[in-house]
């Protein structure tokens, strides 16, 4: 398997100086016209009267109208996906618009890309950023140099600042397009790496993290977007694709209803957290049987974060093993079919617990590998001598998405397992992150009712006046992942981290590259 995105959030994290705190939000009250409880008058996760609602950009038959009235993005940049695994897009610094890739990363707190002081097999094989080819570059004060710990490696930066510049993918294809289609930061804080570890980073196909944390953190790129005014409203749309020869696509400013599934109700749950987009976790079910993992925690909830820059959704031990003891994912898939649904309770901004179901297929990663030692292209000298030969065995592999991850707070992590199946918005202006179905292009736009997937958790107990919204299940994740050079790279190399606890049945091979941001 590819090397999955895990962060950690540490207290001694070094950030440059203009981005002390970690990352944080804030709670504005704008969107007169959006009231808080705006399309939730119906029954949970589907439209009443199942009327074809128009935008005005554009008409989308049966989207939520509280997703059309979001419609309107200042720009959107495709993410790559790299096998379920990381999503990342480009985006250029400095004046001349050097050109970069990132995690767009709603973890993080600090931007950073390989900077041209360092000169390891590592940062020359990514893009590296030249101060001096900046007229625009100002250097860090004194003290603006730092380090990056992560489970398996280490950044040290240089600190600077300079503009950032976000082009449309579509209308402003590498910035070459039309320049109105393009969302530009005069100055921003970020870090130039001096120095990267070979493992992970040289294997990585992106060049470095764009933190995206609330606003409230100086450091955050919604920070300077806000004090800007740069966007009519304060919000990232995330749509992650679930094929790994489609891309994924991140929003600025709105939402893209064509990457949402009509019939689809989207429920706002309130950051719990003025410095990180932290929502509460009331519980998991399997099969609509709850863990009761939060019902020790205060108030019976446990904080998650959503994080767009972790692989995996992650837990802390003695909470995450309730759920992983019960979804033993074979390494062949054979059995995969035979693996129960999961479900995340989640609480929304009316004090009401949604729940966001998973199926086998949607909470596995799933990959196809080479089994060592069984092909032979056959040689001429050095060279490979193509159709000639053996073809090697390819056999499945598939690793749970799901991971033990131990972090101050006891904080969950919701990461792209639970992002793929569900379209994310984060509304920086009045503090809540959106969830609603996402509608992939192998899935047919037809709504799944609601109504049969809420019985299993209202069967089990459910108080009539804390009522589950059960969002509809979706079709299986279509995972298709090549054989590459750099997948069989990363599983060369593969150290678990210290935090990795083996659980009968599971891989630790998942939790390889925890980075703690």
């Amino acid at each position: 398997m590819p090397w999955p995105l895990l962060h950690l959030v540490a207290d001694h994290l070094h950030l440059l100086p203009d981005a002390a705190h970690h990352i944080g939000t804030a709670f504005v009250a704008l969107h007169d016209d959006l009231p808080h409880g705006a399309g939730h008058e119906t029954a949970p996760g589907a439209h009443a009267d199942g009327a074809v609602a128009s935008g005005s950009l554009g008409d989308f038959p049966g989207v939520d109208p509280e997703i059309l009235k979001l419609q309107g993005a200042k720009v959107s940049v495709d993410l790559l996906n790299n096998n379920n695994s990381q999503y990342y897009g480009d985006f250029t610094l400095g004046q001349n618009r050097q050109r970069f890739s990132a995690v767009f990363d709603t973890g993080s707190g600090i931007t950073w890309v390989p900077g041209k002081q360092c000169n390891s097999d590592t940062c020359l094989e990514h893009h590296r950023f030249a101060t001096a080819d900046s007229s625009s570059f100002e250097p860090a004060k004194a003290g603006g140099k730092g380090s990056i710990h992560y489970g398996t490696g280490e950044v040290k930066y240089a600190g600077g600042s300079d503009k950032i510049t976000f082009c449309d993918s579509h209308d402003n294809a590498g910035c070459h397009g039309v320049q109105s289609k393009a969302l530009e930061i005069p100055k921003h804080a970020f870090g130039m790496s001096t120095h990267q570890t070979s493992n992970p980073f040289r294997i990585l196909p992106f060049d470095g993290i764009l933190g995206l944390a609330p606003s409230k953190n100086p450091g955050s790129v919604l920070h300077q977007l806000k004090a800007a005014k740069s966007l009519a409203r304060n919000m990232l749309g995330f749509y992650f694709s679930e094929d790994t020869h489609r891309s994924g696509s991140v929003s600025f400013g709105g939402v893209e209803p064509q990457h949402i599934a009509p019939n689809q109700a989207v429920h706002w749950h309130p950051i719990t957290r003025d410095d990180e987009w932290q929502i509460d976790m009331k519980d998991i079910s399997v099969n609509g049987q709850r863990l009761h993992i939060c019902d020790k925690r205060p108030g019976g909830v446990c904080p998650a974060v959503m994080d767009t820059g972790s692989s995996l959704i992650t837990g802390p031990s003695g909470e995450v093993d309730k759920l992983l003891s019960k979804i033993h994912t074979p390494d062949d898939c054979s059995t995969l079919s035979k693996l129960p649904n999961v479900s995340v309770i989640l609480v929304d901004k009316d004090g009401h617990e949604v729940s966001y179901p998973l199926t086998p297929e949607e909470y596995t990663l799933r990959s196809w590998d080479e089994v060592p030692n069984t092909g032979d292209n056959g040689y001429l000298k050095e060279f490979p001598v193509l159709g000639h030969g053996t073809e090697p065995k390819i056999m499945p592999h598939c690793e749970p998405g799901v991971g033990i991850m131990d972090v101050p707070g006891k904080k969950w992590v919701l990461g792209d397992t639970l992002l793929r199946r569900y379209y994310s918005i984060y509304d920086d202006d009045r503090g809540l992150v959106g969830l609603v179905k996402s509608l992939h292009p192998d899935e047919s736009a037809a709504a799944t009712p609601a109504a049969d997937a809420l019985l299993s958790d209202v069967a089990t107990g459910v108080a009539a006046a804390n009522v589950v919204a059960q969002s509809a299940m979706g079709s299986p994740l279509n995972l298709v992942a090549g054989i590459a050079a750099v997948q069989r790279a990363a599983r060369s190399r593969r150290e678990p981290a210290p935090q990795c606890r083996a659980i009968e049945g599971s891989s630790c091979r998942r939790f390889a590259w925890t980075r703690f941001l």
